[in-house]
């Protein structure tokens, strides 16, 4: 499960695009933002890439390229798409931080999370959206810091994605875990070395970067430095598992903030556009 954040920015839509994930196709601004990331990710590493996956194969490919990420942090200060999966409230969480940065020098080697969003046009987002890469951003921290500072509860999750403990890694995973120095045949083994690597990690720092690029030349409009906020955030978590487990209804978006609607892909079949309706506030 993807964090709750586009939950925040209209509960319908989100449900909407869960019901018709699979006929949802990214749009050609998406794809331009996918690009970029994967060259600014490309810059500074090279990530495990295996085709024709089992389920046990894909995340042990995932958590290889976690332990790529974190060996390139610790040693250079610097790492990019670093992959997460996390246990919150009974549910797991997965999700990719663009960015950290850590000093490599000193006692107080703290990283930094820092997430770059591209625009289609060369201004700075609404307040709205402000608000949202905000606490994408700061639920990517509280992930980190609860992958680093707990113990990683393997049984959990071998059962809840029904995976196998023992199963032996194609053989072209387990070269790509010998050139990266680890020895590993199976799931387990792999998830022995992510739970060690963990414990050497440190929290993250309260200081969060949001960075905004013009897609047309990759140019900086402008940067956001603000603080964790772990009331907000806690607050936006428990509203969301309430959602996801069915304990309420999904809200429609704020009258306030009905001009996301003209910019839903859903907006044909919602209720919120119809004038027999009345938009809710969250």
């Amino acid at each position: 499960m993807s964090s709750g954040c586009g939950a925040e920015w209209c509960e319908k839509q989100f449900e909407y695009d869960r019901q018709f994930r699979k006929y949802k196709r990214p749009t050609s601004a998406m794809k331009r933002g996918i690009a970029r990331h994967r060259k600014l990710e490309e810059e500074v590493s090279k990530k495990v890439v295996v085709l024709k996956l089992s389920a046990e194969d894909a995340w042990a490919v995932k958590f290889l390229n976690f332990l790529i990420c974190a060996n390139q942090l610790s040693l250079e200060g610097l790492t990019r798409e670093l992959p997460l999966v996390s246990l919150v409230n009974g549910k797991w969480f997965v999700g990719v931080i663009d960015e950290l940065r850590m000093p490599v020098m000193g006692t107080a080697r703290h990283p930094s999370l820092v997430d770059t969003k591209t625009r289609t046009q060369a201004t700075l987002p609404s307040e709205a959206q402000k608000r949202n890469s905000r606490l994408q951003l700061m639920c990517y921290k509280y992930l980190w810091d609860t992958t680093v500072s707990t113990n990683f509860p393997v049984d959990d999750f071998f059962n809840s994605f029904d995976l196998d403990p023992q199963h032996i890694l194609s053989k072209e995973i387990q070269d790509q875990a010998t050139n990266l120095g680890y020895h590993a045949e199976t799931l387990e083994e792999i998830l022995m070395l992510f739970q060690s690597t963990c414990t050497t990690l440190p929290l993250s720092q309260d200081q969060l970067l949001l960075r905004y690029e013009y897609q047309v030349d990759n140019s900086l409009l402008g940067e956001d430095t603000f603080t964790y906020d772990s009331d907000s955030l806690q607050s936006l978590m428990n509203n969301f598992l309430q959602f996801i487990q069915g304990q309420r209804d999904a809200s429609y978006v704020s009258k306030s903030e009905s001009w996301k609607c003209r910019i839903c892909s859903h907006a044909s079949v919602c209720l919120s556009n119809t004038t027999t309706h009345t938009i809710r506030h969250q």
